[in-house]
C-alpha cells in the first residue's frame, strides 16, 4: 500500500505543479542556469585557463547584480567548471560530467584546441550548445556542427593577419622580407597555424627557409636555435605555449640571435601576463605580437565595466585583462544575450538563440571586434585581432592602422643586439 501511494504522489506531484497556472497559481520560474566552463585550470596551459576563468567569474558575478537574466524572471547564471589539464581525454570526461551530472544548459571553453575539438564533439551528440573560446584549429567550425559557436579567431585568420602586419609594415618603409622561418608547438594549434602560413605565403612571394614543430616536454631549444640560424631567416613566425615560449625566449636573448625583421608571434605565451611577469623586458624588446585583442584597449576605451573587470582580475590574479580574459567575457555576455532572447534554459532553444546572435555593443565586445554574428558553420566571421610592437616595454598596436594610435611609430627592421642598450 505505501508503495502505491508513492507512485501516486509521484505521478500526483508533477501533474499538480506543470497545472498550477491553470488553477491561477503562476509556475515557479527558473532560479539558476549552469553554464558549464571546460578550461586548463591546471597542467601547462594553467595560466591562461585561469585567466579566462577569472573573466567568467567577474562577468557572471556582474550579470547577476545587475539583476540576472530579465528573460527568465532574474534568474542568476552559475558557471561551473571542468579542468581539463589540457588533456583532450580529460577534457572530454570533464565535457561528459558538466553535461550528465551538471546538467548545464550551455557550455564554453577550452582554449587548447588539441581539448575543444573532441570534447565538441561530445557536445554535439548531446545537443548542448558550446561557446568556443580561445581554440582556432579551423576544423572546430568545419564539421557542419550545428551547437558549437566561436567567438574568437580561426587560425586561418591569425595566419592572415600576421602576413598583412609584415605586408603593412614592409610598405611603409620600403624595406621588404623574404626568407621566413617557422618555429611552432607540435600540437593541433601550431600545426594548423603552420599549415596555413605555408599555405598564404605562396601567393605572397615569401621563401621559408625552416619549418619545424617543437618537440614535446623540451628542456633546451639550443639545437632549433642553431638550424634557425643557420638557416638565416629575415623573421622568424612563432606558435607556442607559455611554458615553451619562456624558455625559447630566453634562450633566444642568450645567444643573441639577430633577426632583421624580429620574431613574429601567434599569441600563444606572448599575449599571457604571467609571462611577462617572470621575463626579462630586454628579452621582448621589439617582439610583433598577434593579439587576440587589442591590447591596448584600457587606453582607448572607458567603459566603467571593463575597468572594473580589470579590477577584479587584479584581485583574483595580481594582474589585469588580457585576451583571455577578455574572451571569458565575452562568452559569458554571449550566452547570457542568447537567454535573454530564448527566455528559455532549453538547449535546443538556446542554440537557436546562440545561432541568431548580432551585437554590436556592450560587454561581449571587449574582445575588441566591432561585432559578433555567427555564420552558418558557428563562426563568428567578424572576429580579428591586431599586431603588437613591444616599444620602450609597452605592447602597442601598429596593426591594423585604423587600431593604431597616433603616437605610435613601428620600429621597422629591428636593431642588432648589439645595437640594443
Amino acid at each position: 500500500m505505501r508503495s502505491m501511494r508513492r507512485k501516486l504522489c509521484a505521478a500526483f506531484v508533477p501533474a499538480l505543479v506543470s497545472g498550477m497556472a491553470f488553477f491561477g497559481v503562476p509556475a515557479m520560474a527558473q532560479s539558476v542556469v549552469k553554464m558549464g566552463c571546460v578550461l586548463p585550470l591546471t597542467g601547462g596551459s594553467a595560466a591562461v585557463g585561469n585567466q579566462t576563468r577569472a573573466g567568467v567569474l567577474a562577468a557572471v558575478d556582474i550579470v547577476n547584480k545587475n539583476g540576472g537574466i530579465k528573460g527568465l524572471g532574474g534568474a542568476r547564471l552559475e558557471a561551473v567548471f571542468g579542468d581539463s589539464q589540457s588533456k583532450a581525454d580529460v577534457g572530454v570526461t570533464e565535457t561528459e560530467r558538466l553535461i550528465q551530472r551538471e546538467n548545464v544548459a550551455v557550455l564554453c571553453g577550452a582554449f587548447n584546441s588539441a581539448v575543444t575539438f573532441p570534447s565538441t564533439e561530445v557536445a554535439e551528440r548531446n545537443k548542448t550548445p558550446w561557446v568556443a573560446v580561445g581554440a582556432v584549429k579551423d576544423e572546430i567550425t568545419e564539421r557542419n556542427f550545428k551547437y558549437t559557436f566561436r567567438i574568437n579567431n580561426k587560425a586561418i585568420y591569425d595566419a592572415r593577419e600576421q602576413l598583412d602586419a609584415i605586408a603593412l609594415l614592409a610598405k611603409e618603409s620600403g624595406k621588404n622580407v623574404k626568407r621566413l622561418a617557422l618555429f611552432y608547438e607540435g600540437g593541433d594549434w601550431g600545426r594548423s597555424h603552420a599549415a596555413n602560413i605555408r599555405k598564404l605565403v605562396a601567393e605572397r612571394g615569401f621563401e621559408i627557409v625552416l619549418d619545424e614543430p617543437a618537440p614535446p616536454n623540451q628542456v633546451d631549444f639550443t639545437s632549433q636555435l642553431l638550424k634557425i640560424r643557420s638557416s638565416r631567416p629575415d623573421a622568424l613566425i612563432l606558435a607556442l605555449y607559455t611554458p615553451d615560449q619562456l624558455l625559447f625566449t630566453r634562450q633566444l636573448a642568450e645567444q643573441r640571435l639577430d633577426l632583421p625583421f624580429g620574431v613574429h608571434s601567434a599569441g600563444g605565451g606572448t599575449e599571457d601576463p604571467s609571462f611577462y611577469k617572470v621575463i626579462d623586458p630586454k628579452s621582448v624588446a621589439y617582439y610583433f605580437v598577434q593579439e587576440d585583442w587589442q591590447v591596448d584597449m584600457l587606453d582607448v576605451n572607458k567603459d566603467p565595466v571593463l575597468h572594473d573587470i580589470d579590477k577584479r582580475t587584479r584581485d583574483m590574479l595580481g594582474y589585469g585583462m588580457s585576451a583571455y580574459v577578455a574572451q571569458g567575457v565575452s562568452a559569458v555576455y554571449v550566452i547570457a544575450d542568447a537567454l535573454e532572447r530564448a527566455k528559455s534554459a532549453d538547449r535546443q532553444k538556446l542554440r537557436d538563440a546562440l545561432a541568431a546572435t548580432d551585437i554590436t555593443s556592450g560587454p561581449a565586445l571587449f574582445t575588441g571586434y566591432q561585432r559578433i554574428k555567427f555564420d552558418e558553420n558557428g563562426q563568428n566571421t567578424f572576429a580579428h585581432g591586431v599586431i603588437s610592437e613591444n616599444l620602450g616595454g609597452k605592447r602597442q598596436t601598429v596593426w591594423p592602422l585604423e587600431n593604431r594610435a597616433s603616437g605610435t611609430t613601428p620600429v621597422w627592421p629591428v636593431p642588432a643586439w648589439s645595437q640594443r642598450k
